[in-house]
């Protein structure tokens, strides 16, 4: 198996500026170089956002889709899906941060077996002060937990091919997509890979479901 390509996939809707702009700098950041990224702005009210998402745009290894109507976070992942090349898709929310080294050490794990259809790593949290907290470090794979707790949750990185051939985030699911979807790819994935390292930061504000 050669390196797999990664298609980070982000949503955007609406999120701080500076937040916006952190999230897009952890993936030029990433030692591992086989990736692109897909920003799908889902018709955010600020100017402000569809500004920053050009200017990133002028990196060719970025992608930006401007929506014309708000379809939530559904219709804007499945637009991302479509625009994805990859191999593999990586599912990064809008103000969360990757480590740097979160796709190579995802590359290591696909490396080791080639039937590995999902990756699934451990997590913390960045709270208003920019401190990390809440370290989760997660089990190995059990279908059982996942039917009740969507533990696995980020940093998530599923076979496109997979993704696309179970129908991609089903509409209806806004708030629980990533639980839905994860059920799906995994009922149906060779083999389910879980790398113990804290390789996605994310962020807690007032609303979101991280709060």
């Amino acid at each position: 198996m050669g390196r797999p390509y990664f298609s980070v996939l982000t949503p955007v809707y609406e999120p701080p500026i500076d937040a916006l702009r952190a999230a897009i700098a952890s993936v030029l950041k990433q030692t591992y170089g086989d990736w692109e990224l897909v920003l799908v702005d889902d018709c955010s009210p600020s100017p402000k956002i569809r500004k920053v998402l050009r200017a990133a745009a002028a990196d060719p290894r970025i992608t930006v889709i401007e929506r014309a109507s708000n379809g939530g976070i559904v219709a804007a992942s499945n637009d991302a899906i479509a625009a994805a090349t990859g191999e593999f898709l990586v599912l990064l929310d809008n103000a969360d941060l990757l480590h740097p080294e979160a796709l190579e050490k995802v590359a290591a794990a696909l490396a080791v077996d080639p039937l590995v259809d999902y990756v699934y790593t451990d997590e913390d949290k960045i709270g208003v002060d920019g401190q990390h907290y809440d370290e989760f470090r997660k089990p190995a794979w059990s279908p059982e937990r996942l039917r009740g707790q969507m533990y696995t949750s980020h940093l998530s990185v599923l076979r496109a091919s997979l993704v696309r051939e179970v129908g991609g985030f089903h509409p209806g699911f806004d708030g629980s997509q990533d639980h839905d979807l994860v059920l799906r790819v995994t009922g149906r994935a060779r083999q389910i890979a879980h790398v113990p390292d804290v390789l996605y930061h994310w962020r807690v504000a007032p609303g979101p479901a991280a709060g």
